[in-house]
């Protein structure tokens, strides 16, 4: 059996480091599509416990990144205003656009960290990109 015959939801994961400095954006890229695919639910696992602060948040945003195209948000988590317990995977909100959840073979996701007011430090964690193949 080669790759692309796989049915059912596939996984990857990928480790996301923290950001310690407060009001500092950043950008990891954290997965590759092996061929066509669709998203169907994406989950971050802090290795510590997130206090949430409704006026210093920070955002993570799974963006897609298409050659020759304009990013989009695949997912996001905001600790606006709610908590995270340390090692515990919490669902990331899809995107309600169905066409941002597909990847073309070769579209990059990066984990995208921007931030409200002073920002939040976030501790590392890890990803987890549940996907299905939708072709070659």
């Amino acid at each position: 059996m080669q790759f692309a015959e796989l049915g059912g939801t596939l996984q990857a994961t990928a480790y996301v480091p923290s950001q310690a400095t407060l009001g500092t954006d950043d950008d990891w890229p954290v997965w590759q599509a092996p061929l066509k695919c669709e998203i169907t639910a994406v989950k971050f696992v802090p290795s510590a416990a997130v206090t949430a602060n409704a006026t210093h948040y920070s955002i993570y945003t799974l963006t897609r990144y298409t050659a020759g195209a304009t990013a989009t948000t695949v997912a996001t988590r905001t600790w606006a205003a709610t908590d995270s317990v340390a090692e515990t995977p919490e669902a990331m909100t899809l995107s309600a656009t169905a066409a941002n959840v597909l990847l073309a073979a070769d579209d990059t996701l990066a984990m995208v960290k921007t931030h409200g007011g002073n920002g939040l430090v976030i501790p590392d964690g890890l990803v987890v990109i549940r996907y299905k193949l939708t072709g070659s």
